[in-house]
């Protein structure tokens, strides 16, 4: 009996230690999140997401935060670059609630070349003209 306990007990701790082991690039693969302030304030952007393979962002989501009541609104979008080493910048996303509001945005993104890396950019905009932008870091893709 002795000797069943024992081999029980070890195989109870080879399975913690299995499971407390990263899973590799899947494993790596979680919830990623960056995020930028436009110089001086105004607005800022946040990029939500997951790499689910080489050539695919999982649920990206856009989150564009106008800060500050000066009469200018906010936009964000993805800007990733591919296995080929090409800039892909997705569609601007904009916030035209007011001051102090977030507005959100779901959706995915792949190329076939692969995704290297991705980051969001934000921007301040009185009217039509950009008046500030900012880039988050560059997050990259666990699976090159």
């Amino acid at each position: 009996m002795r000797t069943r306990t024992r081999a029980l007990a070890v195989l109870a701790g080879a399975v913690a230690v299995l499971a407390s082991m990263p899973a590799g690039p899947a494993g790596a693969a979680g919830v990623n999140t960056v995020d930028c302030r436009t110089p001086g304030g105004g607005a800022g952007g946040t990029l939500n997401w997951g790499y689910t393979g080489k050539t695919k962002l999982g649920l990206v989501g856009l989150s564009a935060h106008d800060l500050a009541a000066d009469g200018a609104w906010a936009r964000v979008r993805l800007d990733i670059v591919t296995g080929s080493g090409k800039r892909v910048t997705y569609s601007w996303r904009a916030n035209h609630d007011g001051a102090g509001t977030t507005k959100r945005w779901k959706s995915y993104a792949s190329e076939s070349s692969g995704i290297v890396s991705a980051r969001v950019e934000a921007q301040k905009v009185k009217g039509s003209s950009p008046v500030s932008s900012c880039y988050s870091r560059k997050a990259y893709n666990p699976y090159y």
